[in-house]
């Protein structure tokens, strides 16, 4: 009997650990409401960092410190809702008028982010120019879940949330799916024109064969939905099916992106499968998701702080410096060089200054970038990834 009351003891642990935690967030949004000038997301990361610290002389904090921000808990715990909640309350309409600038920054624009950011890189370390080009990937993704919550605070022009965020959105799925692509160059030391194009092609199924996966299961879930008469609990249940099969179904049998299939299918329920859901659950569903994916969102930056290894970013503070340098120039030329080409093409409505500003300084990196380095294979180079990866991140939360 031993064995099951170990078991069971350490369940009641983490039971425990995920509580507090919970508790933690909940007295940070407190106090982050007496002191607006401080984001939530930066308390979160500081009294992280300060729990990690405080945990050798108080025992019990080990209950907190003991959770790891491991990539499964992001990708297959945190990011699906994460996702969902942001396609969701998404304006389908206002994301079709801005599709073009949207996608221009997710694929073209990561991409440029990424020879930029490795570039820069390459030329002050000694890394393999294919390590930098993968560091270049990871930090090219953007988070802006901060500036999202402050836009609803503010209450700002529509179409700026939506080129924000769907940007966001999009290039999650193209940041992972080119960092998968660049490693496995990177672990063969095989580089080709045949590789370049194989993984151009290999790019371009994951990303549209995700879209599609996420299609048909919103398409189905919605079918389901119009047969239902105004069950809450079990219409809410089924779009959180939705989220996570949508997902695991996609990466796992498939091996498309399942980050893909969580923003098509979040979309077609924010927008066609709507319809379907009766009146008076979509109130209840809103609230659902706000908590759910401010929770999660919560515990994220919480366990960010607490996994700050002061050391390793004391160690790699002038390349991080570096990294940090490269990231802001590879967002202006992105932003301000690539963005404005775009009002050339018929059809376009242009992206004022004041908006590029605000999309310039919104590219925040978070939980992405965190879950692709933290999931790379035990090569040579992943601690001193790590280290950086993290100071870039903070540097953008707290910058």
């Amino acid at each position: 009997m031993e064995a099951p009351v170990e078991h069971m003891s350490l369940l009641a642990d983490q039971v425990m650990g995920l509580m507090l935690l919970i508790l933690v967030a909940s007295m940070i949004a407190l106090l982050s409401q007496r002191l607006p000038r401080l984001p939530y997301t930066v308390a979160l990361v500081l009294a992280g960092a300060l729990l990690h610290q405080l945990s050798s002389d108080i025992p019990v904090l080990h209950l907190l410190t003991d959770f790891e921000l491991t990539p499964e808990l992001v990708l297959f715990v945190f990011l699906p809702t994460l996702i969902f909640e942001s396609a969701h309350n998404l304006d389908a309409r206002e994301l079709q008028a801005n599709l073009l600038p949207v996608l221009t920054l997710a694929v073209p624009g990561l991409l440029l982010s990424t020879a930029i950011i490795g570039g820069i890189v390459y030329l002050v370390s000694s890394f393999d120019f294919i390590v930098c080009l993968l560091l270049g990937a990871i930090l090219s993704a953007t988070d802006p879940v901060a500036v999202i919550s402050l836009f609803k605070q503010l209450g700002v022009p529509e179409r700026l949330t939506v080129l924000v965020e769907g940007e966001s959105l999009f290039n999650d799925a193209t940041s992972l799916v080119l960092a998968t692509l660049l490693l496995g160059v990177a672990v063969s030391g095989e580089f080709s024109s045949d590789t370049v194009f194989g993984g151009a092609g290999r790019f371009l199924l994951v990303f549209f064969g995700g879209i599609g996966v996420g299609a048909l299961f919103a398409l189905a879930t919605a079918q389901v939905l119009g047969r239902i008469d105004a069950v809450p609990v079990v219409e809410i249940s089924l779009t959180t099916v939705l989220a996570y099969l949508s997902f695991l179904v996609a990466e796992h049998t498939f091996h498309v992106s399942g980050i893909m299939a969580v923003v098509s299918a979040g979309l077609i329920m924010g927008s066609y499968g709507s319809s379907k859901i009766s009146p008076g659950t979509v109130e209840y569903m809103e609230h659902f998701w706000d908590y759910v994916a401010a929770l999660a969102n919560a515990l994220i930056f919480l366990l960010v702080g607490m996994q700050v290894d002061m050391a390793g970013l004391w160690a790699n503070l002038d390349l991080i410096l570096w990294v940090a340098l490269a990231m802001l120039i590879s967002r202006a030329v992105v932003i301000f060089g690539l963005v404005p080409q775009l009002a050339r093409l018929p059809n376009s409505e242009p992206v004022s200054r004041a908006y590029q500003l605000v999309m310039y300084w919104g590219g925040l990196r978070g939980a992405i970038a965190l879950a692709i380095v933290l999931a790379l294979p035990d090569v040579g180079y992943k601690d001193s990834l790590i280290a950086i990866v993290m100071g870039a991140v903070l540097f953008t939360l707290l910058v």
